[in-house]
């Protein structure tokens, strides 16, 4: 005979109803609860209101006024329980315990401040997994925090246990197609005395604050969207047409993605692109206008009229971008201005295990895929290069699964620069930064892969002469900075985040970055050497 299951009445008891937007007075309401567990959807905020409508969206902001609009889906749930929760006091010890499961990215940003940091405002996070690869069919990575709402010492534990993903035993691991399972790995847990709304056990850098220096003028893009593949062509296409009418030239540039940065080391494919021209401009350009036409009018205008039939409204968003079907979906003409002053950019990808900078020469058109900063002197290729902005970015970004996602607003522009480096300091992290260049130039004559294969030897024993150089301009970013090499380069990167934001409201003048007013004359900080077309 079958044994009766336990909580065998969970039947009698689930309702299927939204969770989100209770109403008072109905069976809508969450019951009184001393524990709540759960697995709330994993929806990233993009795709919030195409998947709900933008009704719901704007009935579930109306709801939590306070949350960011930017947050995931799942916080919701996080920030609904935190509130929901009843209270851990001494009379009741076992109350007000809570345990959810999100997207990895309830540690990040938006979605941390409407989740995590509002839970450990009234209570304290004990038990958490930072990031693991969800163990069903989707390719998600998530967390998991576990938290206790109080902040009395006395009725939490003495050591918070967070856990961490490592890579399985080669022998232990599956093989899929050759390659090991990503979903194959294993989790280590570390005691700590503290586990921050980042999920982590290092310094908490949430009070780190934008400074204004960084972002005015704007200093940091992303590249250009053109959201059809129609609007590219292989040089060899290209060069076709330049033959053939060298007027094209006006509209057709080298484009460059991430992949190209890091493996190719040159644009792969060249991109037709109208900038701002209007249709009887754009259509001067015959052979370019007439490719555009065929192939990415059609795409847009049937996409328009299936959504004005969807909708049943006459203006949304693709009948507006059927209206200007010649030009990208995102210009990006704040890059494109940026880029337009300088004859050599720094890019690096936007999604990167590991931050890669290299110049880029401004004839070519950057990709959504790269971050892109308007500066063309060696002294701030050797600033972001360094170890110092690699580590705030690491702690300061946003992920993608096991990647780094470099968000502009919590990374470059919170980055304090240094603030007073003396014309030598400056010269020695340049010069650092040249010798960099200059050792990868060489050695991927001989190392197929790219960059990204020549940064993977990082990670092998033994002496480099690419490592010795990142140590010698790590060392000089450090004199630069005033830094100590024996304290945490984390607590000095934010104590100095707060000393340059405490001075700028105090009306004083603060280094911005880029080579300091002081230095003086910088053309001997800018050398040539690119990716060129």
């Amino acid at each position: 005979t079958e044994r009766t299951l336990p909580l065998a009445n969970l039947d009698n008891n689930i309702q299927r109803q939204d969770a989100l937007i209770d109403e008072e007075g109905n069976a809508r309401v969450w019951p009184p609860a001393d524990v709540i567990i759960g697995n709330p959807p994993f929806l990233g905020s993009r795709y919030f209101a195409k998947e709900h409508g933008y009704d719901y969206v704007r009935k579930v902001h109306a709801t939590y006024p306070d949350m960011p609009k930017m947050a995931d889906f799942c916080v919701y749930w996080f920030r609904k329980a935190a509130d929901h929760l009843s209270l851990c006091t001494a009379d009741d010890i076992f109350a007000g315990r809570a345990g959810l499961v999100g997207t990895q990215n309830i540690r990040n940003n938006e979605s941390r401040i409407g989740g995590l940091e509002h839970i450990t405002s009234s209570g304290t996070i004990v038990d958490a997994v930072d990031n693991q690869p969800w163990s069903g069919e989707a390719n998600v990575h998530v967390s998991i925090a576990n938290w206790v709402k109080t902040t009395d010492a006395l009725l939490l534990p003495v050591k918070r246990t967070l856990w961490s993903k490592v890579t399985a035993p080669l022998k232990k691991a599956k093989r899929e197609k050759g390659r090991v399972s990503a979903k194959e790995y294993e989790l280590q847990s570390r005691e700590c005395r503290e586990i921050s709304s980042a999920l982590s056990d290092q310094l908490d850098t949430a009070s780190a604050v934008v400074i204004q220096a960084n972002c005015n003028p704007k200093l940091c893009f992303v590249g250009q969207y053109p959201f059809n593949e129609g609007f590219m062509i292989s040089p060899q296409e290209a060069a076709a047409i330049i033959s053939l009418e060298p007027k094209s030239r006006e509209v057709l540039f080298p484009y460059m993605i991430g992949r190209d940065l890091l493996q190719d080391g040159r644009p792969s494919r060249w991109i037709i692109d109208f900038g701002r021209r209007d249709l009887l401009d754009a259509s001067s350009y015959a052979q370019c206008f007439t490719r555009v036409k065929e192939l990415v009018m059609p795409t847009v205008i049937e996409k328009a009229a299936l959504e004005q039939k969807a909708t049943g409204k006459e203006s949304t968003r693709w009948t507006r971008l059927a209206e200007r079907w010649w030009q990208f979906r995102d210009y990006q003409p704040g890059t494109m201005a940026a880029i337009s002053r300088v004859k050599r950019y720094i890019a690096c990808s936007r999604v990167t295990k590991r931050p890669t900078f290299e110049f880029v020469s401004n004839d070519i058109h950057p990709d959504n895929a790269l971050v892109v900063f308007p500066l063309e002197d060696d002294y701030s290729f050797g600033i972001l290069h360094s170890f110092a902005h690699a580590l705030w970015f690491t702690t300061k970004c946003s992920k993608l699964t096991e990647r780094f996602r470099y968000t502009a607003d919590t990374v470059f522009d919170t980055f304090p620069w240094p603030q007073s480096p003396t014309k030598k300091q400056i010269d020695a992290v340049a010069a650092a930064g040249r010798e960099i260049r200059r050792i990868r130039t060489d050695a991927l004559t001989k190392i197929k892969g790219g960059l990204r294969a020549l940064y993977r030897t990082l990670e092998l024993p033994g002496k480099s002469p690419l490592k010795d150089a990142h140590a010698a301009l790590d060392a000089a970013t450090l004199v630069a900075y005033g830094f100590s090499p024996k304290k945490d380069l984390l607590a000095q990167l934010l104590a100095l985040n707060l000393e340059v934001s405490t001075k700028e409201k105090a009306g004083e003048k603060v280094t911005a970055p880029g080579v300091p007013p002081s230095y003086g004359d910088s053309a001997n900080l800018i050398t040539k050497d690119c990716i060129k077309p």
